[in-house]
């Protein structure tokens, strides 16, 4: 399930500033745009959630291109003949922002330091597959290494990392920032690093980093890869969105992401058409409690979700924040395929039917959620949907705090359907289906359990990343045999600027590129 991510507000006033230009002379004055955000609180790749910050001070070894595959970047390339040993080639000639050398040491000291854990980082999860990772994470007492055996350097730009299982997905995981090289000031003064990172992408900090106060970067000259197009971009942490995107229409902030929900309406109009959408892999679905009996034959879950028009409440509820689910994973998603799940189709006089077959309903029914956004007002709608399609009369809500929310459903102690959101790190197939279909998947709380589904997916990963394709999709098939969940929409995140902007790319991850926005004034 995903969290929300809150921010703090700042003064508007030191948002946006005018400077030198970059060679310290007389000229024109430097280009430069804020972006609105949440306060980061750490800076370290490993260390942190702050992707558009940590994605233009580091480029990881590998960038999800334009067509969703995994396409170099800081590294030439990244290879396997067996798709269990990984040989990483990097780009000569690299060097961090204060001058030091980017080489396979760079990449082997942080990739352990973040998988180390005693240290506790947040990224450290990322490291799970690689060979090793038992020893510096023991379930019980102290690491008992440092370093992941998995890790062999070849050369200064050259080094090698096995994994525990063959995995043709890697190159995804190595397209996040967690797996981004740092130098050797990072290990001699952690604290100082964490406030002040050194990195290896095409901005560099301004300065050092202050609890919630916008962050200046500016462009590294020597940057290698494709240079940022505005001399500085300024991160500004705010609260709450609503109150950036007021900012937005006031002029003093230029980038607004993701648009709040219920601004979505007049969007285009208020900012005359200055906006784009992007493609992210994230599925908002109702769990079944298959552990409660009256959810136990499928024919319920089945009637349940055929009796949701889903295309009524992306619109009516949503205002283009979502559109209707009917697979685990979208089409955009590099191997999704539409319309796999047969139940997902609106057939209220087929759902009424079913649930006749199955002994009817009688009682009261709990729809359960988490405090966040629109939440209330998706229970109420889906409710007055089963109320008109099912003839269940007697519906109520239990909406709590995320924390709770997550223990009763760990708990197997919610009495009814729960509505929840998955958002994968990666747009493959395979990441919407592992999370909700594997033993172990963070998503899978209603106990989905498939021998021949957890075949075809090891199947898939040990293979290339096409050749994989066809075990996934047929996994996904098996999925919907069971109907442990009920997808209701994909999400869609709404980024918009101000005049002064040319245009903001979005991609799979969100915001596209930022280094690669010009500034028109």
């Amino acid at each position: 399930m995903s969290l929300a991510a809150g921010a703090l507000v700042v003064a508007t006033s030191l948002l946006v500033s005018c400077s030198a230009s970059p060679d310290g002379g007389t000229g024109s004055a430097a280009t430069t745009f804020t972006v609105a955000g949440s306060d980061p609180a750490n800076l370290t790749p490993g260390n942190t959630w702050a992707w558009n910050e940590q994605m233009l001070i580091f480029t990881p070894p590998m960038a999800v291109g334009e067509n969703g595959v995994p396409v170099p970047a800081a590294a030439e390339s990244v290879t396997s003949e067996d798709q269990k040993v990984w040989t990483f080639k990097l780009r000569e000639g690299w060097t961090f922002h204060n001058g030091e050398p980017v080489t396979a040491q760079s990449y082997v000291d942080s990739w352990n330091a973040t998988a180390l854990g005693s240290n506790g980082w947040l990224q450290n999860f990322n490291f799970v597959n690689i060979e090793g990772y038992a020893d510096l994470n023991p379930a019980e007492g102290d690491p008992t290494a440092t370093e992941l055996s998995g890790l062999e350097i070849v050369s200064d730009t050259e080094f090698t990392v096995t994994l525990t299982e063959p995995s043709g997905l890697f190159p995804y995981s190595v397209t996040s920032f967690a797996f981004a090289p740092m130098p050797k000031a990072a290990f001699e003064d952690p604290e100082g690093y964490d406030k002040a990172p050194i990195g290896n992408g095409p901005y560099a900090i301004v300065g050092s980093y202050s609890p919630n106060e916008p962050i200046v970067l500016e462009r590294f000259e020597e940057y290698l890869g494709e240079a940022g197009q505005s001399d500085e971009i300024v991160f500004s942490p705010y609260q709450s969105m609503d109150t950036a995107f007021n900012d937005l229409l006031a002029g003093n902030v230029d980038v607004v992401y993701p648009v709040p929900t219920d601004r979505l309406a007049d969007v285009d109009q208020r900012v005359d058409g200055r906006t784009a959408v992007a493609k992210i892999p994230s599925l908002s679905y109702f769990g079944f409690p298959t552990w409660d009996e009256r959810f136990t034959d499928r024919r319920v879950r089945e009637a349940f979700s055929m009796a949701i028009d889903r295309e009524a409440l992306t619109s009516t509820i949503l205002k283009g924040s979502g559109v209707p689910a009917k697979s685990l994973a979208e089409s955009s998603t590099f191997g999704g395929v539409e319309n796999t799940c047969a139940a997902c189709q609106f057939d209220p006089d087929g759902a009424k039917a079913l649930l006749e077959s199955a002994g009817g309903w009688s009682g009261p029914l709990t729809l359960w959620a988490y405090q966040y956004g629109n939440n209330d007002q998706i229970l109420q709608a889906v409710a007055n949907q089963l109320r008109n399609n099912l003839g269940i009369e007697d519906i109520t809500f239990q909406i709590d705090p995320f924390a709770k929310f997550t223990e009763t459903i760990g708990a197997q102690a919610a009495d009814g359907p729960f509505f929840a959101g998955w958002g994968a790190y990666y747009p493959h197939i395979e990441a919407m289906l592992d999370p909700f279909g594997s033993p172990t998947g963070a998503a899978n709380e209603s106990g989905f359990s498939n021998d021949e589904f957890n075949a075809l997916m090891n199947t898939g990963r040990a293979l290339p990343l096409e050749e994989g394709l066809p075990y996934f999709q047929e996994a996904e098939s098996l999925f919907w045999e069971e109907l442990t969940v009920m997808p209701l929409y994909f999400g869609k995140y709404t980024v918009a600027w101000s005049e002064k902007i040319e245009s903001v790319p979005v991609g799979f991850a969100g915001l596209g590129s930022l280094a690669a926005v010009e500034v028109v004034e």
